[in-house]
């Protein structure tokens, strides 16, 4: 059995300081075996920004696999942007932007969907470019068979139910095929605010019997997280994702902010992958 605590759009210089210290103690009180950040630990990619959310991260216990987002990418330094967007990233967080963990039960592959500029006016929207696809592809091959595969990406893949015109990564489709076709059971983003979760397979859409949005054999689940830190709410109160895989099944509890402390969210939908 493995435990995952999947954490997103941090935004350190918009925090909540009493969430982090909470969330701090959450984490290591009871301490997953790996703590997934789906980007946007910055708000601004400011470096004392930066060193915040580095102090942050080095007060976990667990270990952290941490992608970027589209505001960990400076919007103000265009030279440092068009030319060295992650320069920052490296010398803060990691020198490797899309990190691979595993042991001997899951494999998590770290994907950059976030973009220096685009074809588009809104270049905090991502995308999955052909050669990161195809680098993410070539790691999920070389991933013992047995293994349980999950992505870590900034960016949505499928929009929420309620909304689906909501704008995806660049290329989503092209991305979740591959996955698919690399049997990736899981995804876990962030970038909306919003905590969901999608199914996308032969029981794409559907619901289990008792009412949980789920994810028959074979399918792939995209589990959304909201902000888990940040003051910049769109609706939903800080939250953050624990992952159970017990014997290649997942499942997933909302944590939320009830302004004291961390409690399971009754209301949420648990969701299920075989």
């Amino acid at each position: 059995m493995r435990h995952i605590a999947h954490i997103s759009d941090l935004h350190f210089g918009r925090t909540d300081a009493a969430i982090v210290e909470a969330l701090v103690t959450e984490l290591n009180d009871n301490p997953p075996d790996l703590v997934a950040v789906s980007g946007d630990l910055t708000m601004r990619a400011r470096s004392r920004e930066y060193r915040a959310a580095r102090a942050f991260l080095n007060r976990l216990t667990a270990p952290v696999l941490a992608v970027p987002g589209n505001h960990d990418i400076t919007a103000y330094w265009l030279r440092e942007r068009f030319f060295d967007p992650l320069g920052r990233w490296r010398r803060f967080i990691a020198t490797e932007p899309e990190p691979v963990w595993m042991d001997d039960e899951i494999a998590v592959v770290g994907v950059n969907t976030a973009s220096r500029a685009g074809d588009f006016l809104d270049w905090s929207q991502g995308r999955v470019s052909h050669g990161r696809l195809q680098r993410a592809v070539r790691r999920l091959q070389a991933v013992p068979d047995h293994l349980f595969r999950i992505v870590v990406a900034h960016h949505p893949f499928l929009p929420p139910e309620t909304a689906p015109e909501t704008r995806m990564v660049g290329r989503a489709e092209a991305a979740l095929s591959a996955f698919a076709q690399q049997r990736v059971r899981l995804i876990l983003s962030g970038h909306l605010h919003l905590g969901y979760m999608r199914a996308r397979g032969a029981a794409k859409g559907a619901e289990t019997a008792g009412g949980a949005a789920g994810a028959g054999e074979g399918d792939l689940l995209v589990v959304q997280a909201a902000t888990t830190t940040s003051t910049r709410l769109r609706g939903e109160p800080n939250a953050y994702n624990r992952i159970r895989i017990d014997r290649g099944r997942a499942s997933v509890e909302v944590r939320i902010w009830d302004g004291q402390g961390w409690s399971a969210n009754t209301a949420s939908k648990a969701a299920s992958a075989l």
